[in-house]
């Protein structure tokens, strides 16, 4: 496809708005940035709308729009398993989350491993959380940079120096604005990608009679987009272990500790399946795609940009270009900030300097987003990278499901002690981690395991250990401690 001058001004126009934006993000409400929690975590001001705005534009980002269509396109209606535990994820954030927003608010918390280390008292048991955080953010943001490869591409924009440009302007806006910035942009971000694909949406159920033909076609040309099988164990253990792990992502808990409150979580939670919507309509964009032979090479990851440049003029598939690429950044941006803010708060405060004021906190926490961007530049160029871009997401999952027990378990399981978590850790931490090897980093399904999901695999032995470890520390009698009272968790904010 040619773009004219006026098609490349309008995508450099869209997307250089929504940088200045997220940079004005830091004189949005006279913040004091000098501030750990007014940089890191907005003040915990945000209201519903914001924060509705913020997680949608952190969840769905170019994992949806390149990997959803792309993973239809190669793997038919295996790909609906994000459909699926998007809607088993929403319940438990409803449910869970608010206890976690209200104690962290309570002792000051900011990341998931000041949480463990107050709650076990332990700054080791934190210290290996926060990795498993810092760690598993590293495959989700090379997906934001993946995921804009394929743009970069159809625009014939160098890749390369395109990745480094982008990115280290994600990493300035962050380091200025902090959350403000991701917050601020998402509100743009999301809006133009609302309109872009109900715009697709319309056009094609026209063109394809609702979408009637595209399946016909199927049909006829005895292309198979139904689970196969042999995938069933993966697609449901895949699909309920993301579920359960949503909430361990130290973006989302960054974006649910910016809440102003309990209530404004609960809010999210009913309003935040509306995107859901996004992963069934994507996925019949890859079908279309399949159906109609549109992909070059069969490039599964092109199945999104190629049904935008077969139907759509050049002038709206840059309008689309730009939210694709915008729909990287932010997402990226909050990422990065959440591993910077367990860096700054988990690595650098406990071990390095324990009296660091705030204002050198966020000095490093600054240098520690540019650290992350860099590190996510450099991960994009290992093999992990090169397959189907879903599964880098799916690995991120399968390490955060490991620190469920010291997260989640804990807020409930009031004797639950740090030597029984830590045990887990261990065996769930490296059981994945071997199983990611066998398969090479290319999927996170272990087919000498009838295909199931290695991150719920993980967290079943990890379990294992657990209660095995618990009772051993009952028996020996072993003292352990807690700086969390029971009667200090609570569901409901009594000051909302």
């Amino acid at each position: 496809m040619e773009f004219s001058t006026f098609d490349i001004a309008l995508f450099f126009l869209i997307v250089a708005s929504t940088i200045i934006v997220a940079f004005l993000g830091a004189r949005w409400r006279a913040a004091d940035m000098s501030k750990i929690s007014e940089w890191s975590i907005g003040g915990r001001k945000f209201g519903t709308l914001i924060v509705w705005f913020l997680m949608g534009g952190d969840i769905y980002t170019a994992y949806a729009l390149i990997s959803v269509p792309g993973g239809a396109y190669g793997q038919g209606g295996f790909i609906l398993y994000s459909a699926v535990y998007g809607a088993m994820a929403y319940p438990f954030l409803y449910y869970v989350a608010p206890r976690l927003y209200l104690i962290a608010k309570k002792k000051g918390m900011i990341t998931g491993g000041d949480y463990v280390r107050e709650r076990f008292k332990s700054d080791t048991l934190s210290l290996l959380i926060s990795l498993t955080g810092i760690i598993a953010m590293l495959p989700y943001i090379a997906l934001q940079i993946v995921g804009i490869k394929y743009v970069l591409q159809a625009m014939n924009f160098p890749i390369v120096e395109s990745y480094i440009i982008a990115f280290l302007i994600v990493a300035a806006f962050t380091v200025v604005a902090g959350l403000r910035g991701p917050a601020l942009g998402a509100i743009i971000k999301d809006i133009l990608l609302w309109a872009v694909i109900i715009t697709i949406t319309v056009v094609l159920a026209i063109r394809f009679d609702g979408f009637s033909l595209v399946f016909k076609s199927l049909d006829a040309q005895g292309l198979n987009y139904m689970i196969p099988p042999n995938l069933m164990i993966g697609y449901m253990t895949l699909a309920f272990g993301n579920g359960i792990a949503w909430l361990l992502f130290p973006n989302l808990l960054t974006g649910i500790l910016g809440s102003k409150d309990a209530k404004t979580i609960k809010k999210n939670s009913v309003l935040l399946p509306v995107y859901q919507v996004w992963m069934l309509i994507l996925a019949i964009f890859g079908l279309v795609a399949l159906s109609e032979n549109l992909v070059p090479n069969k490039v599964s990851s092109l199945a999104f940009p190629s049904v935008l440049t077969t139907y759509f003029s050049p002038t709206f598939v840059s309008i689309a270009f730009a939210a694709i690429i915008i729909g990287a950044m932010i997402p990226a941006s909050l990422q990065a900030l959440s591993a910077a803010n367990l860096i700054t708060r988990n690595i650098y405060l406990q071990y390095i300097n324990k009296q660091a004021s705030e204002r050198k906190q966020v000095l490093v926490g600054r240098i520690s987003v540019f650290i992350m961007i860099v590190a996510s530049l450099i991960f994009v160029l290992t093999p992990a990278a090169s397959g189907l871009i879903f599964y880098l997401l799916t690995m991120s999952y399968a390490w955060l499901l490991q620190t469920l027990p010291a997260i989640i378990l804990s807020m409930y399981w009031h004797s639950l002690d740090k030597y029984s978590v830590a045990a887990g850790w261990a065996v769930g931490v490296t059981f994945t981690t071997y199983g990611l090897y066998t398969v090479k980093f290319a999927s996170s399904l272990l087919p000498w395991f009838k295909y199931a999901y290695v991150g719920l695999v993980g967290l079943a032995l990890n379990l294992v250990v657990l209660l095995a470890v618990y009772a051993i520390v009952r028996m020996a009698k072993i003292k352990y401690e807690s700086g969390i009272a029971p009667e200090e968790f609570t569901d409901y904010d009594v000051h909302a």
